[in-house]
């Protein structure tokens, strides 16, 4: 009763607001008389019974032991024909409740010359436990699919490693000191063989920092596929981070694989090479660490070159030496044949 006087009171100041603009007379009656329907309609819908077809989201539970369900086969979705007051399916346009399917309660049976893996359920059979969960004063009249499909995979458990993504940005002057370490680094997954067996690594959400100067512990959920169970559901991503300094060495070029009835002669004797270096590790470079050389055999092709690459043939590996580059790229050469000794 009172959604009627208030449906009437909004329906009166419509009716007076456009009286007060200047409307053709015929206009408006018409106007007046449509509202006065659509009214009317509303009022007398909302107190009758009305059927309607309603998509029901389910879960199962009570499976058999060593088994779960494997998604894209299995029916997840219920199309439910009820009925109700016009009111009450009004009250429930926000959606329902999923459905909660007992299987342990069912008689579950194997499709005729299908893999055993593939059972099903008819609408008779889940129909008690389905009219029990509706919601108010709905009535239950029907659900489809007629057969409902349920895809039992055996249950497989394996371990996999943790794939961090990121995305992160660094002040200047600043970087990443190592590589991010997750805690933890690998997770045991379950579920379907089907499912499991395909999946090589777990990946994490991407984990966006921007303009780190100092070092910093995350946590950082996992992207977990559907269809498969985990029983963690983050890892602890620690991002050290230290300040950087560009230093360079100068060496030697040496020349390799030169045979002995040649000599080989370039024009210049020093490289300068240049890289970035963690202020933790600037004090500990020397120039012993790296080593530069030209090698002859990038002359024995079928044309020679104009120059010769000087390459990086020794640097370290464990001091955190980014961003190599070495100067002169390229040198000049001559080639003398040996005088052999009498």
């Amino acid at each position: 009763m009172a959604e009627k006087k208030t449906i009437l009171r909004k329906t009166k100041a419509l009716i007076y607001r456009l009286k007060r603009k200047r409307f053709n007379r015929n206009t408006l009656t018409y106007l007046v008389m449509v509202v006065i329907a659509s009214t009317f309609w509303f009022i007398n819908q909302m107190g009758s019974t009305i059927n309607t077809e309603s998509d029901f989201k389910v879960e199962y539970y009570g499976l058999p032991n060593n088994s779960m369900l494997v998604p894209g086969v299995t029916t997840d979705v219920l199309r439910i024909t009820l009925s109700a007051r016009g009111a009450e399916l009004f009250s429930h346009r926000g959606g329902y409740s999923p459905i909660r399917i007992d299987l342990s309660k069912l008689d579950i049976r194997t499709f005729p010359e299908s893999d055993s893996s593939l059972k099903f359920v008819t609408d008779d059979d889940i129909r008690a436990q389905v009219e029990a969960q509706m919601p108010g004063n709905y009535k239950f009249i029907s659900l489809k699919p007629d057969t409902i499909k349920l895809d039992f995979g055996i249950l497989r458990h394996a371990k996999v490693p943790v794939i961090l993504e990121q995305k992160i940005t660094f002040e200047k002057q600043y970087r990443l000191s190592g590589v991010p370490t997750l805690q933890p680094d690998s997770i045991t997954i379950g579920g379907p063989a089907i499912i499991v067996d395909t999946i090589r690594a777990i990946h994490t959400e991407t984990l966006t920092l921007e303009r780190l100067s100092e070092s910093t512990v995350q946590k950082v959920r996992f992207v977990i596929p559907d269809g498969v169970n985990c029983p963690l559901t983050s890892t602890d991503a620690t991002i050290n981070v230290e300040k950087f300094t560009e230093h360079s060495i100068e060496v030697p070029i040496r020349t390799v694989n030169v045979p002995d009835t040649v000599s080989l002669r370039i024009f210049s004797q020093k490289a300068t090479i240049r890289f970035n270096v963690g202020w933790n590790n600037y004090n500990k470079i020397s120039r012993e660490m790296f080593a530069a050389e030209i090698d002859y055999k990038d002359l024995t092709g079928i044309t020679r070159p104009q120059f010769l690459t000087v390459r990086i043939s020794k640097k370290p590996e464990d001091m955190g030496v980014t961003n190599i580059s070495i100067s002169p790229e390229t040198v000049e050469y001559l080639i003398e044949k040996n005088t052999p000794q009498q």
